[in-house]
């Protein structure tokens, strides 16, 4: 990508911190006897689940906040890191070159796409080796399978951009020699079609001083109309008639501490937003 992100090529990493954050509260808040925590003798996996998940797609960070006791900038950061990593993989996905300004408008769409996700947190069950859940998931499919759309969308650019540069080089004085002959002065002297004296040599200097053309930027044209689709894409979010089910193993230590696996958070991601070309 281009404009201070053409190394940006994989999804984001920033939600690292969340799996130590995760690690660290629910060893204090799950573990149970063994680390006696008032308010959290009932604690509720499913809760800290539901609450992970609406912060991280529907930006509503109430009961993350609550249960994980966790400020208003480490929940909004569950929503910016989901929503970054959402338009890195759509630009992974589709091989698709975005500036900084067509980056951030790409975020704008997966953040409105993602507050619309179908999702249902289960009730955890107590295993022998911690907790088990399951989320069931109801995909938005709207930005999967769209090669054949994004190839359409690429030959329209590639057809306006010559349109334009055809127009473009056009000369803006287009005078042709329609008469010549000798004025009252005995000079000999061309006219244009327009009845005006003609002189090639001046028309050639005003063409060399004409300022340069800027050549039209297929690519940008191309993400512009790519991100225009997207956009019309969220009056109409299509989902997955069944949905889909996505199991989280959370591991109980011998000291009693509980242990999330942020991989399987991101399975949960690549399942609310599905991006398949």
């Amino acid at each position: 990508m281009t404009g201070g992100r053409e190394e940006e090529t994989r999804v984001k990493q920033g939600r690292r911190w969340l799996a130590g954050l995760c690690a660290a509260l629910l060893a204090a808040a799950l573990a149970g006897c063994s680390i006696p925590m008032p308010g959290f003798a009932d604690y509720d996996v499913s809760a800290y689940i539901q609450g992970l998940l609406d912060s991280s797609y529907k930006a509503s960070h109430g009961e993350f906040m609550s249960l994980a006791s966790a400020t208003l900038e480490d929940a909004q950061e569950n929503n910016t890191t989901t929503v970054e990593n959402a338009a890195v993989e759509f630009c992974n996905t589709y091989n698709l070159l975005a500036d900084d300004a067509q980056m951030d408008r790409l975020e704008d769409i997966m953040a409105r796409a993602l507050t619309q996700a179908r999702y249902t947190v289960k009730e955890e069950q107590k295993v022998d080796t911690g907790y088990y859940l399951e989320v069931d998931v109801s995909s938005i499919t709207n930005f999967s399978g769209l090669t054949r759309q994004l190839e359409s969308l690429r030959q329209q650019a590639q057809d306006e951009a010559t349109a334009d540069e055809d127009s473009s080089s056009q000369p803006e004085d287009d005078r042709y020699v329609a008469s010549e002959g000798y004025d009252e002065y005995g000079n000999y002297v061309t006219y244009d079609q327009y009845g005006d004296p003609y002189d090639p040599d001046e028309e050639e200097e005003s063409s060399s001083s004409a300022p340069e053309i800027d050549t039209v930027d297929v690519n940008q044209l191309y993400t512009d109309l790519v991100l225009d689709y997207c956009e019309e894409q969220l009056a109409d979010l299509r989902y997955d008639e069944e949905p889909r089910t996505v199991a989280l193993d959370i591991l109980q230590t011998d000291q009693g501490e509980l242990q999330l696996d942020m991989n399987q958070i991101k399975t949960i991601d690549q399942t609310v937003l599905r991006l398949e070309p």
